[in-house]
């Protein structure tokens, strides 16, 4: 027996993500896209996320927003303004940001399931926290450790 799988449009799969985490539920799903990249891939990794109302949104954490422009995005929260507006960086991303409101913050990351073993990492955990500090404090060199990662890849290199 086989599993298959379907493709949902996104604004479709992600209002509902939304009205289950308003409901109180979890929401797991794979992730699309490679603008998290290095550590989450397309396809392949999973995220768990929580309604903003049981985990606040931070500056580091990482949330599913429907952005200003009206894409849904999987980013990183790298500022919240006086009015709790969010500024978002995908980890894959050398430029581009994106904002919304706070209204527009469907969820926020409690943990990461990666790799096709799908290790669970906790937003919590030691190691998530030291990458996204890691991460955060070097935004200068992302293009450099991007390019590093993309080189390995092409290779067949695992560098994680």
């Amino acid at each position: 027996m086989s599993i298959k799988s379907i493709q949902i449009p996104n604004h479709i799969f992600l209002e509902e993500v939304r009205r289950q985490l308003q409901a109180g539920h979890t929401a797991t799903f794979r992730v699309r896209g490679w603008s998290m990249r290095p550590f989450l891939e397309h396809a392949r990794d999973k995220v768990l996320l929580v309604s903003p109302h049981k985990r606040p949104v931070r500056v580091g954490c990482v949330a599913l927003v429907l952005a200003d422009d009206g894409r849904y995005v999987l980013h990183r929260v790298i500022a919240i303004d006086g009015a709790g507006n969010c500024t978002l960086w995908g980890d894959g991303n050398v430029i581009g940001r994106e904002t919304c409101t706070p209204e527009n913050v469907i969820g926020v990351a409690q943990g990461f399931y990666i790799g096709r073993k799908e290790r669970y990492f906790d937003v919590d955990g030691r190691v998530w926290r030291g990458y996204s500090w890691f991460w955060m404090h070097t935004a200068p060199l992302r293009r450099f450790f991007l390019l590093f990662y993309r080189i390995c890849a092409k290779l067949g290199l695992d560098v994680r």
